[in-house]
């Protein structure tokens, strides 16, 4: 089969990268031909030998290039504003909240709240004036409602795969088509080899993602001030708030007690979560998926989460997560300073979670159930 990947900055920082990635790398192995098509030219592919993407300039030229590359499939990361004349067959994984959120957020700056609306134009203005959930800015706002406009329009000719039952059911809320949409769950990397958390020197917790206010390193740095046992705070990732949250931990004091690493590729994600006692994903925003829980539950560790968006549904599948509310600092700092006291039960719960990992987030059961869309979108032929 000759599979496209389109996304814009296809290979910058991030999950949707890191999925696509393991996603083609399994794809080639299985004897497809993959392309990737992206419309950035600064496109980075750090540490990775990743091929160079092919440069597309708007939506026409991508569907030119698609035709060019005689593609069997289409398989959009990222909105498009309008589908080709001739209709080549294209399918979309939904990594975010676009399609029924303008500000792409679900989640209320102002109060630091996950939103729990659904799509209004009177109640997505007041969110974006008042609640700050995205940018005030006439010429912005403008351009995130009709982002949204655009994928009502799109999403309603042609199948749509979701990475959570929760982003599936916002899209159902709003009026989409549940017969176009399909949940598909994230596949895990490989299974690394294991090694159980250490137990000498101060417990260590890691946190990757970017920094940014939706992702909850505010009040995770605040639990680890309220945490009466000694710990240590891994951070790999980067973002526009990075200066800000360094401040802030200046300012509790943490200076010792908290490491910024920077944007880490999966060889350096894996050595860190060799030295963790467990992760921490503290998000305060609607978290479409839960990729990274499942980057630790092949490395054997366990993970202390938000109960917000599809989070919930990765844990389900695993039983090696301590849940709590967004913005719980009590709540955080316990179940921190529980994991850093009980070294057997972080062991306990890690591999818990690893063991489940081959039979729920295998990549081949992943291939088998995208194939099959694949052919359902294949069978498509909207425009002729």
């Amino acid at each position: 089969m000759r599979i496209g990947h389109y996304m814009y900055g296809i290979w910058e920082p991030g999950g949707v990268a890191s999925y696509i990635r393991r996603l083609s790398a399994a794809q080639i192995a299985a004897g497809d031909a993959v392309y990737f098509l992206d419309n950035q030219t600064n496109t980075s592919v750090p540490n990775s030998g990743t091929e160079l993407p092919i440069f597309v300039r708007d939506d026409r030229d991508l569907f030119t290039q698609a035709k060019a590359l005689r593609l069997d499939i289409l398989h959009l990361h990222t909105d498009i504003s309008t589908l080709p004349d001739e209709r080549i067959a294209t399918i979309r994984t939904i990594h975010g909240h676009k399609p029924y959120c303008p500000s792409g957020g679900k989640y209320l700056k102002r109060s630091s709240q996950p939103c729990d609306r659904i799509y209004s134009l009177t109640g997505c203005l007041w969110g974006h004036l008042v609640d700050r959930c995205g940018s005030a800015r006439p010429h912005k706002l403008y351009a995130d409602f009709q982002s949204t406009w655009d994928e009502m329009r799109v999403l309603s000719d042609i199948h749509a795969i979701a990475n959570s039952q929760f982003l599936k059911d916002q899209m159902v809320r709003l009026g989409y088509a549940e017969n176009l949409i399909h949940v598909l769950y994230y596949p895990a990397p490989k299974l690394p080899e294991y090694f159980p958390p250490p137990q000498e020197d101060v417990p260590h917790f890691l946190f990757m993602g970017r920094i940014v206010p939706q992702k909850g390193l505010d009040w995770l740095l605040r639990a680890i001030q309220k945490v009466n046992v000694p710990v240590h705070l891994d951070i790999a990732g980067d973002g526009y708030q990075k200066t800000e949250i360094q401040a802030l931990s200046e300012r509790l004091g943490l200076t010792k007690k908290v490491t910024f690493h920077g944007w880490a590729n999966e060889a350096e994600i894996f050595k860190l979560l060799q030295t963790a006692r467990a992760l921490i994903f503290p998000s305060v925003w609607h978290e479409p998926a839960g990729i990274v829980s499942i980057e630790a539950a092949a490395a054997g560790r366990p993970i202390i989460a938000s109960r917000v968006g599809g989070i919930p549904e990765y844990i389900a599948q695993q039983q090696h997560t301590l849940l709590v509310k967004p913005n719980d600092i009590s709540g955080l700092a316990q179940n921190i300073e529980r994991l850093a006291l009980d070294w057997s039960l972080a062991k306990h719960l890690g591999e818990e979670g690893r063991e489940m990992v081959p039979t729920q987030f295998s990549m081949q059961k992943h291939l088998d159930v995208l194939n099959q869309l694949y052919k359902l979108a294949m069978q498509v032929k909207v425009g002729l």
